[in-house]
């Protein structure tokens, strides 16, 4: 049979009864809108993940100093001289603030950080540049604002803000570059009098904080480090160094934990593809409910068509033209509720986006930027080869049943 007839064939059989033909589809229709859906949910909280605490996350170390009051930037920048593995040190501290712009004030948070944190961090700059490794090194008086400390203070997201100055305290702070975050749990979306910014190290420490302490510590390893054994190995430090006790004592007031990013990212990998683990299981149960329904569907089509059956063996029809049009028939059905599926996945993924983000923006961080779903072509090719497969597997008893029927008895049958 010429390849036009057999899909003529086919389309024929398969519109013959839409009704059935639509029932049949569903559970195919669910498996794979199912499967769409949860995919790009999931990418896109890893993606939302991954930006939230910066590309190079998992090479982050978070290092806890309880009692040691006179930790310096000179004793920061000695763990990077003395730990094999630690590309950098990125001391911080934070000071609750009053500013001035045009005789308004506003009251919020500046963080002293390294010149490297917001490439670390993977923080976007959205207007002018990061300050830079000569503006710690001179105690520059300039800052880094994020981006809805510009709506708070200058009426809109997208104001311009490079060039203009914040009074902070005593002194003019010189705006140099807007970033998207300057913190994790930055909160200043949510608060109509609230800034937030960064502002160099040596800056905040000179004219802030009124001591030569950092109050936080973070540490870059480098990229073929392994970030869990430079964490033991920057903790073993810090004990010698400093003759420290031991964080396990709860009568310890000078104390040390070094804490890898690595393992919460494990954690969050962990648990996403567990959770897509047991989406795909419940997909595949549906599929293969819908597989069976389609089983039933061409069993069925198998009994009405024995006559037709009969008169197209005795014209002259071979098994393989049989089983080839009963088989193309079942995988239609398949690529049918596919196609449906992936189109009912991607709205659902982007109708879901929103819910999940106000859920993830609630318990993690106080940014409610939206989760954006990743549809990636590989999901839809995976969903377009198991519609395939599945029309196959449920498809080929039917037509091998209706392949070895015998025409006579085909002919004769009431």
């Amino acid at each position: 049979m010429r390849p036009a007839d057999l899909a003529q064939e086919t389309w024929s059989a398969l519109s013959a009864n839409k009704g059935r033909s639509a029932l049949t589809i569903l559970g195919i229709v669910i498996g794979i809108g199912a499967v769409i859906t949860m995919n790009a949910i999931i990418g896109g909280i890893s993606n939302q993940m991954a930006g939230m605490f910066g590309a190079n996350a998992a090479r982050i170390l978070t290092i806890n100093l309880r009692g040691l009051n006179n930790f310096t930037l000179e004793d920061a920048e000695d763990i990077s001289a003395n730990v094999l593995g630690v590309d950098y040190t990125m001391p911080s501290c934070e000071s609750t603030v009053s500013a001035m712009y045009e005789k308004k004030k506003f009251e919020g948070s500046v963080h002293g950080v390294t010149s490297n944190f917001f490439e670390a961090h993977g923080y976007r700059i959205l207007q002018g540049s990061a300050f830079t490794e000569e503006d710690e090194k001179q105690g520059s008086r300039v800052i880094v604002i994020d981006q809805y400390s510009v709506k708070n203070i200058f009426g809109s997201v997208d104001a311009p803000a490079v060039g203009k100055s914040l009074r902070i305290g005593n002194d003019d702070y010189l705006i140099v570059g807007v970033a998207d975050k300057v913190n994790i749990y930055s909160v200043s979306e949510y608060m109509t009098t609230n800034i937030e910014g960064a502002v160099p190290i040596t800056t905040a420490l000179a004219r802030m904080a009124g001591t030569q302490n950092i109050t936080s510590l973070e540490a870059m390893t480098s990229e073929t480090a392994d970030a869990d054994v430079v964490a033991e190995q920057t903790k073993s430090y810090l004990m010698k160094r400093y003759k420290l006790q031991d964080s396990m004592d709860e009568d310890a007031t000078r104390t040390a934990s070094v804490e890898s990013n690595k393992s919460l990212m494990q954690q969050v990998n962990t648990m996403t593809s567990s959770f897509q683990s047991i989406m795909v299981t419940v997909s595949g149960i549906s599929l293969l409910v819908g597989g069976i329904g389609i089983m039933n569907m061409m069993l069925t089509n198998v009994t009405e068509r024995i006559r037709e059956i009969g008169l197209r063996k005795a014209l002259g029809a071979k098994r393989i033209d049989i089983t080839s049009q009963f088989i193309l028939e079942s995988v239609c059905l398949c690529l049918t509720g596919g196609f449906i599926g992936v189109l009912l996945g991607m709205a659902g993924a982007f109708g879901l986006a929103g819910i999940v983000g106000s859920g993830l923006a609630s318990s993690i961080t106080a940014s409610s930027e939206p989760i954006t779903p990743v549809i990636d072509a590989t999901s839809i090719i995976n969903a377009v080869l198991v519609c395939v497969a599945t029309g196959l597997i449920f498809g080929w008893y039917p037509a091998q049943r209706a392949a070895k029927l015998d025409p006579v008895e085909s002919l004769n049958h009431q």
